[in-house]
């Protein structure tokens, strides 16, 4: 009598489905957690600081070989900015002077009480500035939770955390001092400009605003 064959069925594997599917759930749950991971390590942050930076020396260059005035625009609010140029001259022509021009210094001093300089609140005063277009420079929103904080600027009394804050690069291969903090959650990075070189850098944390 023939001994009697036990049958096992070979275990199944997975179908090609199955794995498009468990691939595609891991995917979905990678791209949920990267928003996190970028606030954890501050990478957001960073990389924000890092395009302020390069944006400023960008300026810098291009308000001298262009012999334009240009500006870094923030909106704190926001959190965007862009950069705008000027073909408006910074001095007053002779002609005007003889006809007796001349812009009233408290009137001017009321519209721009952040500018210490009398010179650039006549230039603020009369200057009409263009959004900049170019690729470098086109107008950008801060990623994720980025937010700015307690932007600074030479000619700013204190720092501002709200409305709109300039930093102006000048035809005569000059910039003003500035120091524009982007932050995301506890993490700070700022973008920090120096004003005769027009060096700018990314520090960690908040520097210190200069007092005269």
């Amino acid at each position: 009598m023939a001994a009697r064959r036990t049958s096992r069925s070979a275990p199944r594997g997975y179908t090609l489905i199955e794995l498009v599917i468990v691939v595609a759930v891991i995917g979905l749950l990678a791209a949920a957690a990267l928003p996190t991971l970028n606030s954890v390590t501050g990478a957001n942050a960073r990389a924000a600081a890092g395009e302020l930076a390069g944006a400023m020396r960008y300026l810098f260059e291009t308000a001298a070989l262009r012999r334009e005035t240009c500006r870094l625009a923030i909106d704190i609010d926001g959190g965007s900015w862009w950069a705008e140029c000027t073909k408006d001259r910074y001095t007053v022509s002779a002609e005007k002077q003889a006809a007796g021009w001349r812009e009233e210094e408290d009137e001017l001093a009321d519209r721009f009480p952040d500018e210490r300089d009398a010179e650039r609140r006549r230039l603020l005063a009369r200057a009409k500035f263009g959004q900049f277009s170019d690729r470098l420079a086109r107008k950008r929103t801060l990623p994720g939770a980025v937010r700015f904080s307690e932007v600074w600027t030479e000619h700013q009394r204190e720092p501002f955390d709200k409305g709109m804050a300039y930093v102006y690069f000048f035809p005569q291969g000059r910039t003003e001092e500035a120091r524009v903090p982007v932050r995301d959650g506890d993490t700070v990075y700022s973008a920090v400009l120096q004003p005769f070189t027009g060096r700018a850098r990314v520090v960690t944390g908040l520097p210190e605003v200069p007092r005269p």
